[in-house]
This record gives C-alpha cells, sequence and structure tokens, in this order.
C-alpha cells in the first residue's frame, strides 16, 4: 500500500506527517470518531494523549449509544434496525458497563455548555436514577436539544411501572431552560399541570411509543407555544385527540397511535401532515396553508372522505395516499387540487379498480410528478375506455413494484397516450414505500409470474408456488427480465410517444 501521503523518506529517515499536524487539524478529525474510537485513537501515540482533554472532553454534541460507547465498528450492525429491541446483538451488550462507562465520561467532561445530549440503550424504569442524573446534566450544562431512545432488553411495552417517566421537576429546578428540542422513545410524559409551563418554550417535540397526557398536549398550544414541530408516533394519548389552535405549528405528525379513533386539527400555519393509524377520523381539519400530507389507513370508505377534506387545502402541492383493506377506490369525481405537484399512490389492497387511478390526473391539472407503488394483490376496473381526456404537466409516471399483470400494462399505455407532455415512464419490479416520520421500506421482492400479461391467467398459472423464499425471488426476477419485461416493452413500443420508457 503506498503510504506516501503519510509518511515520507526525508534525508533517509521515514517521518510521520501526522505528528506535524497542527493540534486544530487533529482535533477536528477526532471529532468525527465515536467516543470509544476517538479515545483509542489518542492512546495510540504518545504526542495525541493530551488531545483526551480536548475536544473530546469537551465535545458539545454528546451522544451515548452503542458505536459510542462500545466502538464505531459496531455502526453498521445496528443501522439497518429502528430500534435496538429488535436487533439480537444487543444482548452482547452489558448495561452496567454501558452506564459506567457514560458516567465516567460525565464525570471527567469539562467543557462550559452542551448543544446537545442523546441516550440510545434498553434502559428504562430500573434506571431511573441513572437517566435522571443524566438528564440533569444536559439541562444544567444549557442543552438545547435533549433525546432519549430508550427500548426493552426483552419484552416492548408501555406500562408505567417498566418505563422510565420523564423527569419534568428538573427543569423547573432552573429559572430558565435552554431546551428547545425534546425527543423521547418508550417513556412516560406526564407532568402535573403546575408544570406545564416548563415546557413552552419547546419548538420541536417528538414521541415515540410514549406514554403521554392530552391535557398536556393541549397546554402546549393554549399557551401560544412556539412549538413546530410535533410527531406522535406509536404513542398512547386516548382516543380523541385536539390538536390547536396553534399559530405556530408547521409541522405534524400522528402515526398508530394506541387507542386513538378521532382527532381534530385547528393549525393555520400548518405545512406538512402525516396521518395513520387503522381506525382514525379527522373530524375537523382546519389547515389552509397545508403544502405536503401523508395519510394511511384502513377505515372503511376513508379515500373519499380524505379527498374531499383535502378540497379546501388550496395550497397543497404534495400528496402520498397509502391504500389499505376497505379504504375504497378513488371516487370519478374529485375536487380539482390547483396547486398539486407531485403524488404517490401507494395501493396496498386487494380487488382494487386500478383504473380509477386515472382519476387522480383529472382532479390535478397542474400534475408533474405520479409514483404508482403496487404490492401483489388482484386488481379490477378497465382502464381501455378512458378517452376524450389529456394531461398537458405530467412530466415523470411510476409504477413501483410491478408485477406484470396485464392491466398495469394497460395503465401504463393510457399514461403515455394522455399524457401529453410525459418526458419519462419508468417501470420498476422493485421500489420502496413510505412508512411516515421519514422511514422508508424497499420493495425487494420480485412478484411477476409468468403468464400474468395475460388478460386471462390460466389456472394452472397463477396458482404457482416456487420452493424457497430465497428461490422465488430469484425465480421471479430472472422471469421478469427473460420473458415479462420484454413483454411489457413491447406492448408500451404500440404507443406513439416521446417520452422515454425506462423498464428496470
Amino acid at each position: 500500500m503506498d503510504r506516501s501521503g503519510i509518511i515520507a523518506m526525508v534525508d533517509g529517515e521515514n517521518k510521520n506527517w501526522i505528528n506535524t499536524l497542527p493540534n486544530c487539524i487533529l482535533s477536528h478529525i477526532l471529532s468525527f470518531l465515536t467516543i470509544k474510537d476517538a479515545v483509542d485513537t489518542c492512546m495510540l501515540s504518545h504526542q495525541w494523549r493530551h488531545l483526551w482533554n480536548h475536544p473530546i472532553l469537551t465535545r458539545p454534541n454528546l451522544e451515548f449509544d452503542i458505536p459510542n460507547i462500545f466502538g464505531g465498528k459496531y455502526d453498521q450492525l445496528f443501522e439497518q434496525h429502528e430500534e435496538y429491541i429488535y436487533n439480537p446483538l444487543i444482548y452482547q451488550f452489558e448495561r452496567q458497563c454501558f452506564v459506567r462507562r457514560v458516567d465516567e465520561f460525565l464525570l471527567l467532561f469539562h467543557g462550559n455548555k452542551v448543544d446537545s445530549f442523546k441516550v440510545a440503550f434498553f434502559l428504562g424504569a430500573e434506571s431511573t436514577a441513572i437517566l435522571d442524573k443524566w438528564v440533569h446534566f444536559a439541562i444544567t450544562k444549557g442543552a438545547q436539544a435533549l433525546d432519549l431512545q430508550l427500548s426493552c432488553h426483552r419484552i416492548d411495552t408501555l406500562e408505567t411501572e417498566s418505563v422510565y417517566v420523564f423527569p419534568h421537576w428538573i427543569l423547573s429546578d432552573l429559572k430558565s431552560s435552554t431546551l428547545k428540542h425534546l425527543s423521547l422513545q418508550r417513556c412516560v410524559l406526564k407532568p402535573p399541570t403546575d408544570y406545564f409551563d416548563r415546557f413552552i418554550q419547546l419548538t420541536t417535540l417528538c414521541l415515540y411509543k410514549v406514554n403521554v397526557d392530552p391535557v398536556f398536549l393541549a397546554h402546549l398550544f393554549s399557551s401560544c407555544s412556539p412549538l413546530e414541530s410535533l410527531t406522535l408516533r406509536c404513542c398512547r394519548v386516548g382516543s380523541y385527540l385536539v390538536i390547536g389552535p396553534s399559530l405556530g405549528l408547521k409541522d405534524l405528525k400522528v402515526l398508530e397511535c394506541i387507542d386513538l379513533e378521532k382527532v381534530e386539527i385547528d393549525a393555520v400555519n400548518l405545512s406538512s401532515l402525516e396521518y395513520s393509524g387503522n381506525h382514525l377520523e379527522i373530524s375537523c381539519m382546519r389547515t389552509p396553508q397545508l403544502v405536503r400530507y401523508f395519510y394511511s389507513g384502513m377505515s372503511e370508505g376513508a379515500l373519499p372522505y380524505v379527498l374531499t377534506q383535502l378540497a379546501s387545502c388550496l395550497g397543497l402541492e404534495t400528496l402520498h395516499l397509502q391504500i389499505w383493506d376497505n379504504l375504497g377506490d378513488i371516487p370519478q369525481t374529485v375536487s380539482t387540487f390547483r396547486n398539486l405537484k407531485q403524488v404517490n399512490l401507494d395501493l396496498f389492497v386487494p380487488n382494487f379498480d386500478l383504473g380509477s387511478v386515472v382519476n387522480i390526473l383529472k382532479a390535478a391539472p397542474l400534475l408533474e410528478e405520479f409514483v404508482v407503488t403496487v404490492q401483489p394483490a388482484s386488481y379490477q376496473g378497465d382502464v381501455r375506455s378512458v378517452s376524450g381526456f389529456s394531461h398537458g404537466h405530467l412530466r415523470k409516471f411510476k409504477m413501483q413494484g410491478f408485477q406484470g399483470k396485464w392491466i398495469e400494462i394497460e395503465l401504463a399505455i393510457c399514461i403515455l397516450k394522455i399524457a401529453t407532455k410525459l418526458e419519462v415512464l419508468v417501470i420498476d419490479p422493485y421500489g420502496k414505500s413510505y412508512n411516515g416520520g421519514g422511514s422508508w421500506t424497499e420493495i425487494n421482492c420480485c412478484s411477476y409470474m409468468e403468464g400474468y400479461e395475460k388478460e386471462v391467467v390460466d389456472e394452472d398459472e397463477e396458482n404457482i408456488v416456487l420452493c424457497g423464499v430465497e428461490d422465488a425471488v430469484d425465480l421471479n426476477y430472472l422471469y421478469w427480465k427473460q420473458r415479462g419485461s420484454v413483454v411489457v416493452r413491447q406492448r408500451l413500443k404500440e404507443v406513439m410517444t416521446d417520452a422515454e420508457v425506462v423498464i428496470l
């Protein structure tokens, strides 16, 4: 290996150029390492050991998780897991060792200020005294961002006796708190009314699997809070939740909250809304400035209702609808969305009328990008009869999870015919679907079966079962590349169009 950039020959002797670098540059390099790796690096050379005091023991952004405490080599082991609880590898890391190392670091820390403080480990009510001490340290050091990503070692539950209760009283120990961003996972947040005012300086509140008092949430809005972003995911907030009235809230996510059935939203400056759950109803939605909306639900007949509600959001530009069982087809008559530029439509429902997808184009005359994601399911409807309609703004159309079924091919043909300004049409047997809250799931299974491209599929072909999941995935994609994609390309070539057709 060429090491000339590090060690060079000077007058017949090796010279280590790293040791000649100024301390400020070495400190900057160390700031990119995890705490454990930075400490280990300082121990490699006697000349570097003084760097232990700075920048490691003065870094303003403190993050205590498995890579930082046990080494950066564990980064890749956890990056694909949303929570430690789902990764069996966590059981090799001892809680006592984690706690001891964090305590030792905080004892030696001599920075004047902490900007952000994060703990991510399997800790709960049994570690209350330790966590309280760490939170107190962060608050007294002036942290603006506090992030507690706690998870259960064995059983995931929100029962109060096993979950850490956020120490609201610590905020009252100070005359003023600098805390602006609070993120909690698997905690209890139920401060008494006397402590509500200690939270009104928050601009961001992100709660995941948190048992939270809805009265406390209501107070955040009634007290003219500067809160701009609120995320409630898998939280326990009761069956009826009122968001607002709020002048400051701009970003709201209410995702899969336990027992939640009904929501009212009154946020006149809200620009982004994400909403999902099995049986959810937005009874009132006063969001005149809404620009982006993600909806995922299973309430029977909810889709027409959602589209009707959105008619009052005149500035809506991005719409993502995830359609599950019983949600309903897209109605033929939909209110016009004159500013809608991008639509994502995820079809996770059997017997969906695929032809009703065209109704979105009719309702959005300025639509520029349209992504349709399909999952293995049976579809109905017919798009071959669409006539007397053209769309002059659509630039990109993409179908993800494409199975090669005849009705999917007919939909692609229909788009090529009616979208007069189309620039590219993409057919992808894979893709990704959105889960809300910035999380995505890869569609890593090709569902094509030979014969799907026929309008009437032979019963023997339709019921083919391949041995082994991995073998099935490989064979399905092989069939797709050898036959399915070829048939689709031939069919699409029959349409006169200037658009580029990309078949992956």
